[in-house]
């Protein structure tokens, strides 16, 4: 009986000695609503059981904790798309080439390109591909002579590596369509890696075109302003010229060099004359490269044009007191004048946007009835608009000197 006590009374005190154990291994255990506490517990049960750093082996990094929210796509602030979204844009040529939502990085391919983009978007331009000269800057914004130049994507010229150090988001090309357009852009494409699209643009189009253009870089709001102008431009003077009788239109000649250079009709360096109303007198179905050919002074005087254009540096300063040139009609009214050649050529040399403006001048010069511009104004607004630079007095009269 005492025996039976004796073992009842110690098993009684090995359950107490049980329960008391698991209750201060209870109370050890962090709660786990507490995260402080949790974390504590955590650290300490790592400091005891981690192994000390080899110093051998390379350690394994640890890896970043995820989150429900993932990491945040960039954002361009201006726009609200994702900077590095790109779509598929089919360019002139029919090529579907993959482009950057947002664009800030813009090489033109030559000049023609670059006198259209920098009326667009001239901050995104990262570079040239001619010089732009000390006497063009006079009518250009200045803060943009320090860009390099790479020279033409289409010649010997080009410095590669001076691209690929200013990192072209695109290259565009603008101009009108040739045969074997789209290999030339698959070429390009393919020799820089970078994307490049082709823009067709000449004076039917020339408006899409910006449009186009406005709607790739993003520019959208200079493309507006520069599209109006366009348009208000072109249907202004189609409206006008088209009460001029054909047997009443003025006859003209242009001419470059020694002036017997004749710039030929049915060129984009003449279309500004048929544009503004003239009968271009130079219809001559075979001409030389970049729409010119050579004419005797004979042919001259056949054709006795009313007025007479002369390109810029060419010979309007002395043929008026040249002998042979006193037989022309326009001579002995004296009704020859020099394009304006600033910023550039403003009848073409490079074709571009600078026609518009000499549309105006053309058609005021050969029909003030009709047109009455100010040409002064008009070429101080034209150069705000396009090449974002006010001009003086001073400059407008030195531009349009040997023009009126």
């Amino acid at each position: 009986m005492k025996i039976s006590k004796a073992i009842a009374l110690l098993l009684a005190t090995i359950a107490l000695t049980a329960a008391l154990a698991n209750c201060a291994k209870t109370n050890e255990t962090p709660d786990a609503s507490d995260p402080a506490q949790t974390q504590t517990g955590a650290a300490e049960q790592t400091q005891e059981t981690a192994a000390p750093p080899s110093n051998t082996a390379a350690q394994t990094p640890a890896a970043p904790a995820e989150t429900n929210a993932g990491d945040p796509t960039p954002v361009d602030t201006l726009t609200a798309r994702p900077i590095n979204e790109t779509y598929t844009f089919t360019d002139s040529a029919g090529r579907a080439v993959e482009l950057p939502r947002n664009i800030e990085r813009i090489a033109p391919s030559g000049t023609a390109a670059q006198i259209v983009l920098f009326t667009l978007c001239p901050d995104k331009l990262v570079g040239f591909s001619s010089n732009i000269y000390d006497e063009q800057f006079d009518y250009i914004d200045k803060k943009y002579q320090s860009l390099p130049v790479f020279g033409s994507f289409y010649s010997e010229t080009l410095n590669l590596e001076s691209v690929m150090v200013a990192n072209p988001q695109v290259i565009i090309d603008i101009g009108e369509v040739k045969p074997g357009i789209a290999d030339d852009m698959d070429g390009l494409q393919e020799r820089t890696g970078i994307p490049a699209i082709f823009i067709h643009m000449d004076m039917l189009t020339i408006a899409a075109a910006y449009e186009n253009l406005g709607e790739v870089t993003g520019a959208t709001e200079q493309a507006q302003k520069i599209v109006s102008y366009i348009r208000q431009t072109l249907s202004e003077t189609e409206e006008r010229i088209r009460r001029i009788p054909d047997e009443e239109r003025v006859k003209v000649y242009y001419g470059d060099g020694d002036g017997l250079n004749a710039m030929v009709k049915g060129t984009v360096h003449t279309d500004v004359i048929d544009i503004a109303g003239g009968n271009n007198v130079a219809q001559i179905e075979e001409s030389m490269r970049g729409g010119a050919a050579i004419i005797s002074m004979e042919q001259l005087i056949l054709w006795n044009p009313d007025v007479i254009l002369f390109s810029p540096d060419s010979i309007y300063d002395d043929a008026a007191a040249l002998p042979e040139w006193q037989a022309l009609s326009a001579i002995r009214n004296d009704r020859i004048y020099e394009v304006p050649g600033m910023p550039y050529n403003w009848m073409g040399r490079p074709a571009s946007v600078n026609r518009l403006l000499g549309i105006k001048w053309l058609s005021n010069l050969l029909y003030p009835d009709l047109f009455m511009y100010n040409m002064a104004h008009e070429a101080k607004e034209f150069c705000k608009l396009f090449y974002h630079c006010d001009l003086t007095d001073a400059q407008i009269d030195a531009l349009l000197a040997k023009a009126t």
